[in-house]
């Protein structure tokens, strides 16, 4: 499964990022008051599902095609992600499954391979 991060242009591509070749930062939207946000806050492990989040973006930020969780490799599972950033797999499986909710609807699963071949 490929998982690739809704409306990553509009959010989180700005001008200086998109002169960039290699990004060593993004921007993230400081809005909390939409219903994603407030609904992920409630959550028993909103904590977790956030700290996921923020590094769900900035690993996706690093990405050859930005905002999709893949690599020259194909799909970045939660394992993947953890050994990438030193936290725990299981907080990565949390957002999949969370973020992933159309109530939420911040991540969405790519119904294709991890190379674009397929629908």
């Amino acid at each position: 499964m490929t998982y690739r991060i809704k409306n990553w242009n509009e959010n989180f591509e700005k001008a200086q990022g998109r002169r960039c070749a290699r990004m060593t930062w993004v921007a993230i939207p400081n809005k909390h008051d939409g219903k994603g946000f407030r609904r992920i806050a409630r959550h028993d492990s909103a904590t977790d599902l956030f700290a996921a989040w923020i590094l769900i973006i900035e690993v996706a930020s690093k990405m050859p095609t930005r905002g999709t969780l893949a690599d020259e490799d194909g799909a970045l599972s939660a394992e993947d992600l953890a050994d990438m950033t030193g936290f725990p797999a299981a907080i990565f499986h949390l957002a999949f499954t969370v973020l992933t909710q159309p109530e939420i609807g911040w991540i969405e699963r790519l119904a294709m391979s991890p190379l674009g071949v397929g629908s």
